[in-house]
């Protein structure tokens, strides 16, 4: 709970009143976020049993994504421990290019931003920079704008919303994020 709301709680006597409740920071994970929840003709989902044609309802037991978008901005650091945290999921893996376009289109709609985060990272690696996944799935697709992902550090990876491409970004920079869960 934020500071402020502890002290008016503990002033009508509804919360005890405690140092390190008073003293601890506003909690950053409280944030304004949109649920959206994948359509049952979407196959693309890590973990979906056999892939569906478009119309045909899931049979009990496969698996639909969900995703979270949040228009708060954070450190790719930060966006993976909200997602853990908060929504005990991980920030979105893409494996083809149907899912990057739903996302780009979620992305779109719900914040203004030109790039959101997703799940990758890049390491230096000659000749080529390594990337990965940060929930380990495989690596099986990307979209890179031209010259990325960028050599000579480690990179996160961020969505553009214009054109669906993926840039490398210094980690350290705040965006909004896209959670899988």
């Amino acid at each position: 709970m934020r500071p402020c709301l502890l002290i008016a709680l503990a002033l009508l006597g509804t919360v005890p009143v405690s140092r390190s409740a008073l003293a601890s920071p506003a909690v950053e994970d409280e944030e304004d976020v949109t649920e959206l929840e994948m359509p049952e003709e979407y196959s693309g989902c890590r973990g979906a049993s056999d892939k569906q044609a478009p119309g045909v309802p899931s049979m009990p037991g496969t698996a639909t994504c969900h995703y979270v978008i949040s228009t708060s901005y954070r450190t790719f650091r930060r966006a993976q421990c909200i997602c853990a945290r908060r929504f005990h999921g991980r920030l979105a893996s893409i494996h083809d290019s149907r899912t990057n376009t739903f996302l780009l289109l979620l992305a779109r709609r719900h914040t203004n931003a030109g790039l959101v985060w997703i799940g990758a990272v890049s390491q230096p690696a000659i000749p080529f920079p390594n990337c990965h996944w940060t929930d380990r799935s495989p690596w099986n697709y990307s979209r890179w704008v031209r010259g990325h992902p960028l050599p000579g550090r480690r990179f996160c990876t961020a969505l553009c919303t214009n054109n669906g491409l993926w840039r490398s970004v210094h980690c350290k920079r705040k965006l909004p994020f896209i959670c899988e869960i």
